[in-house]
Parts: structure tokens; sequence; C-alpha cells
């Protein structure tokens, strides 16, 4: 357990990882949910970690992502639902709808 997930939150901690990690998902598929699974990501030390995230926007600008870190097994239709709710709740609340 150790050895999987300390480096996965070391890499977390800094900020740019995570920022990076979002912005390469984001442009997988803008505007929609992006799943990036194990080796799919493009950071060593996440590896053993799936990536869910979706864009949110104000008035109609794209400006931000929310997304879940998680393990490789993982409910990715319960998750990926989840993250689009909220991305589209965040939407609506941040544009006034």
């Amino acid at each position: 357990f150790d050895t999987t997930v300390k480096p996965m939150l070391e890499a977390l901690e800094e900020q740019v990882v995570l920022l990076k990690l979002l912005g390469a998902a984001a442009a997988d598929l803008p505007g929609d949910v992006a799943v990036r699974i194990g080796e799919e990501n493009p950071y060593e030390e996440l590896s053993e970690a799936s990536v869910v995230s979706s864009t949110y926007d104000v008035a109609e600008q794209s400006v931000a992502r929310v997304g879940v870190i998680g393990p490789t097994r993982m409910d990715y239709p319960g998750t990926m639902a989840a993250v689009y709710a909220i991305s589209r709740y965040l939407s609506d609340i941040l544009s006034n709808r």
C-alpha cells in the first residue's frame, strides 16, 4: 500500500503536476468527461491511479476542471456521472442559471 500511495501523494502535492494532469485531460475531450486509467496518465507516479474529469464554465466560457483521482478499480460509470453532474451544477451556479 505505502509503496504505491506515497509516490502518488507526493506527485499530487505539486500543484503544477495536478494542473498539467487536468489540463491534459481537458485536451482529450473538451467539454466532456475525460478518463485516464493507469499508465494512460502522463506521470509515472500516477500509473496506479485513474483520473476522471470534466470542464465547468461561467457564461459559456470553459474556466476550470473538476475531477476525481482514484484507484484503477473504481465504479467508472458512477464516477463519470458524478463528475459530469457536479461540473454541470457548478456551471449553472456560477452562471446564475
